[in-house]
């Protein structure tokens, strides 16, 4: 997704320089890409403690099945 991300960057960095948005249309799609950095950091945080927490829940298992045999 980070690559992605840098190429709407690239392209915003484009369109501004030839002029293609108003300033407000440029003040809301960077506030835009803002949020979208921040919401794909965010994403990654969650996966992480996802995989975490999958990871803890499987050893718990394990132990259960070995308390039961």
């Amino acid at each position: 997704m980070t690559e992605k991300l840098e190429q709407f960057q690239e392209r915003l960095a484009g369109v501004m320089e030839n002029g293609g948005l108003s300033a407000e249309a440029q003040s809301l799609v960077s506030e835009m890409m803002d949020e979208l950095a921040e919401l794909q950091r965010s994403n990654k945080a969650l996966r992480r403690v996802i995989l975490k927490s999958g990871q803890g829940s499987a050893m718990s298992t394990r132990l259960r099945d070995a308390l039961y045999e």
